[in-house]
């Protein structure tokens, strides 16, 4: 079974406060794009769990999909085991959620697989144990988020046409969040603004472009082009377009030694499987 893990970007994320744990009191919306990490399940026989994949030399049992995995296998109604191949395609600390998704997509296939029949609930409350956004990939489906980003309400935008820009420079997000000057008193904003890309803001990016010099000379150049944006904590920047012409045009001004993908808005299915 074969099925992609998405990479996700934040059209809008606010920070509204700061729990007493530490954790910031999130608004944001998650779009799922069409574009991601590819992942293969297989049924194996002997009862163990492999994962096996270009996600360079993480060990094992720190890997998110390895842990997704161990807490389904207390459900399970097989005696199976599972392989788990991965091709990673979203860079680490870009921003786009690919370990969550890699967790999340891992819950759900092995919930069918192995035959948990967990609920949608009981998913959740384990994605959340994984790390606050992957209970979005346990939902599969582009999302209005709040608290620390596990209170999720699906919600459609129109459909957008993506250029992700990829600096060559990963982030922590626990050091963006603990920085002093980050904005923790922002105002929330209606649902509807969504559709207005001039309330397109990320608490975020300022604390970025003063900090990594190699992501603001990027925003700098590619803002000459197009209006530029930066998901979850970055480094990961995009533009959107309504037109595949003005994108592929928009993408073809970019100096050809960047790293840039064009992807679109992943489509809300329930179900994302493809046999």
């Amino acid at each position: 079974m074969k099925t992609l893990s998405p990479a996700k970007i934040n059209l809008v994320l606010r920070i509204l406060g700061q729990r007493a744990d530490g954790y910031h009191l999130l608004q944001t919306y998650f779009q799922l794009l069409d574009w991601g990490d590819e992942m293969e399940f297989t049924l194996q026989k002997k009862p163990s769990i492999e994962v096996t994949g270009n996600f360079g030399d993480l060990k094992i049992t720190d890997n998110l999909i390895y842990k997704a995995a161990k807490l389904l296998e207390p459900h399970k109604k097989t005696d199976e085991g599972i392989n788990i191949l991965i091709q990673k395609n979203i860079p680490q600390g870009s921003g786009l959620g690919g370990g969550s998704s890699n967790a999340g997509t891992t819950l759900r296939l092995l919930n069918k697989l192995w035959q948990c029949d967990l609920n949608h609930e009981q998913l959740q409350k384990y994605a959340l144990r994984l790390g606050a956004d992957v209970p979005l990939f346990v939902l599969n489906q582009s999302a209005w988020a709040t608290g620390v980003g596990e209170n999720l309400a699906p919600y459609s935008t129109k459909d957008y046409y993506f250029v992700l820009i990829f600096p060559p420079v990963q982030i922590n997000t626990v050091d963006i969040f603990k920085h002093p000057k980050l904005c923790r008193s922002q105002k929330p904003i209606n649902t509807k603004d969504i559709s207005d890309e001039q309330l397109w803001s990320n608490a975020c990016t300022p604390i970025v472009l003063s900090t990594y010099p190699e992501v603001e000379n990027i925003y700098s150049y590619a803002a000459h082009y197009a209006n530029i944006h930066m998901s979850g904590t970055g480094s990961t920047l995009f533009s959107a377009f309504t037109n595949k012409d003005e994108a592929v045009d928009f993408q073809a001004k970019l100096p050809n030694y960047w790293r840039t993908e064009l992807c679109q808005s992943k489509k809300n299915e329930k179900n994302s499987i493809r046999l």
